[in-house]
């Protein structure tokens, strides 16, 4: 009796201490789950990684690009230089020219020292080729006319050839030479107080005599009306002439 007492007391412990031990196991279990619920979901280390070399790679562009636009030069447009344009003044010096082939026709004002100018209708050297010609005393206008075979002119001096943009600055008072009225001259009335030389209203400068409107060679001093329409004026030999009304 003693005998089945004890063993009935063995096997009640061995039984309480496997009780014991499930007991504890599904604790411990338990609080392992419960833990890893608890514990929020965390990013992939490898995410993390990706994601921070992406934005390592982008800033290191957006810098590389900055420093692009700092560094690049402004773009300077080029400009073409503007080129003088060539004078395309005509000018004839001393010798005889071919109207047509070495000068073109049209009205010239001589320059400088010219004593002697013809107007020729041929080559022959005779008295007959002459259509007009002159001993200019101070500044000269003669008109080449498309007809003329040639032009003759002798001095240091040179003819320049004048169209309608000739303006020079219009005078009151002048002495010897030619002059285009309205232009280089005003029309009005105009006083010499010297005489002994020549003066003659002109309407054109071919040289010819049908141009002349009037003329006189006074003794002394003297009055000329010049008009308007007065193509030019031609003196000599008179001292100053000056305007006075």
């Amino acid at each position: 009796m003693a005998k089945q007492k004890k063993s009935f007391i063995k096997k009640w412990w061995f039984w309480g201490v496997v009780i014991l031990v499930v007991f504890a196991a599904a604790q411990g279990g338990g609080e392992e789950q419960d833990q890893a619920e608890a514990e929020p979901e965390g990013t992939p280390v490898e995410e993390v990684e990706a994601a921070s070399t992406e934005a390592e790679e982008t800033s290191t562009e957006e810098n590389e690009a900055s420093a692009e636009e700092e560094t690049e030069e402004p773009i300077v447009e080029e400009t073409e230089e503007e080129v003088p344009a060539e004078n395309d003044t005509v000018k004839v010096s001393t010798g005889m020219h071919e109207v047509g082939t070495d000068i073109e026709p049209g009205l010239y004002k001589s320059e400088g020292s010219v004593y002697y100018w013809e107007r020729l209708a041929g080559f022959s050297g005779e008295f007959d080729d002459i259509i007009a010609n002159g001993n200019p005393q101070g500044q000269e206008y003669v008109e080449v006319k498309e007809s003329d075979t040639a032009f003759s002119t002798q001095g240091t001096g040179s003819w320049t050839l004048i169209d309608d943009t000739y303006a020079p600055e219009t005078q009151t008072s002048f002495g010897d030479g030619t002059y285009l009225v309205g232009k280089d001259i005003e029309p009005g009335t105009y006083k010499s107080e010297s005489g002994g030389g020549y003066w003659a209203r002109l309407s054109g400068f071919s040289g010819e005599l049908d141009t002349i409107i009037a003329n006189d060679n006074p003794g002394g001093s003297s009055i000329v009306e010049i008009q308007e329409s007065d193509r030019g004026f031609q003196t000599w030999g008179n001292g100053e002439w000056t305007k006075v009304e």
